[in-house]
């Protein structure tokens, strides 16, 4: 028998691995990543008691049981309502912790993975991160697209609940960001209204609501010098026009009444004495403001 004839099967096996090897699409997992995570932060619109949230708990919980998991809930597809709590979120904890921002009205959007400072954060491209990439320089995001970190399904297949619950495992253990996908270039952003002092006008807009519908704005208290306690004001925004009283707090005016204050984040608060100042004038999370000596 012909020695080369007995190693033909031999060689094509070769190529064909090589071949294989030549068009495999890798997923870099740096060895000390998975144990570096300490916490997983959940910010969505869902109920913590909904199937998606039920199902990230529940898969993290098998995976890495040692990761400490916090849920903060959002306002219905209120995206700015969002925006803002994730930020804070982000601002506040420390390395060591991925972020799954999950507010995303009509499950349509692309999904982006990137880096902020020491933490990691997945979420729908569609403005949610606008405030962390405000406050960042040099944000690289890219899409998740790449089924080798989604349990090798392709992107348009899975369920938002699928898609999200994947994605977190593989961003806690490690793959580098590169992995999941192409550069999202260009992430979309909502406009932001930044406060500023002109004359007796002050410009801001309203970062959230609370429960009780009074509205926090972005303010801050050294914008307000010009305008002592007492000072009745008037306020514009694209829904409303109306007066209000800087205060102290809520009752310094009667009950029923408009009135602004410095709340205890020294930002300017606008709230109804005993009301919902939100409902009764149409104002939201993104809302732009102007307020002036009337």
């Amino acid at each position: 028998m012909n020695p080369l004839n007995s190693r033909i099967p031999l060689l094509l096996l070769l190529l064909v691995v090589l071949s294989a090897s030549c068009h495999k699409i890798t997923v870099s997992t740096p060895a000390s990543s998975a144990h570096s995570v300490t916490n997983l932060v959940i910010v969505s619109d869902n109920d913590p008691g909904s199937d998606m949230i039920v199902g990230i708990y529940g898969a993290v919980r098998a995976n890495y049981p040692a990761i400490q998991i916090q849920f903060y809930q959002s306002k219905s597809f209120d995206i700015y309502q969002g925006a803002y709590l994730l930020y804070y979120a982000v601002m506040n904890y420390p390395k060591g912790t991925c972020f799954a921002g999950i507010v995303e009205p009509g499950a349509s959007s692309k999904r982006m993975v990137y880096k902020a400072g020491d933490v990691f954060i997945i979420a729908p491209d569609n403005t949610l991160s606008t405030r962390i990439l405000d406050q960042y320089s040099g944000i690289q995001c890219y899409y998740i697209e790449n089924p080798l970190v989604l349990g090798g399904a392709q992107p348009g297949t899975l369920s938002i609940q699928e898609f999200y619950k994947r994605a977190i495992l593989s961003l806690i253990s490690g793959t580098d960001l590169s992995s999941f996908g192409p550069v999202c270039a260009n992430p979309q952003k909502f406009p932001v209204q930044d406060p500023v002092l002109s004359g007796d006008t002050v410009k801001g807009e309203i970062l959230f609501t609370d429960n009780f519908g009074n509205c926090t704005t972005n303010i801050p208290q050294g914008l307000l010098t010009a305008f002592p306690v007492g000072t009745v004001m008037s306020l514009t925004s694209d829904t409303t026009h109306v007066s209000l009283t800087m205060g102290t707090t809520y009752s310094s005016v009667p009950a029923g009444s408009n009135v602004c204050f410095v709340n205890s984040s020294l930002r300017l608060e606008l709230a109804v004495n005993y009301g919902d100042f939100s409902t009764k004038y149409n104002l939201s999370a993104g809302s732009k403001i102007d307020l002036k000596k009337q």
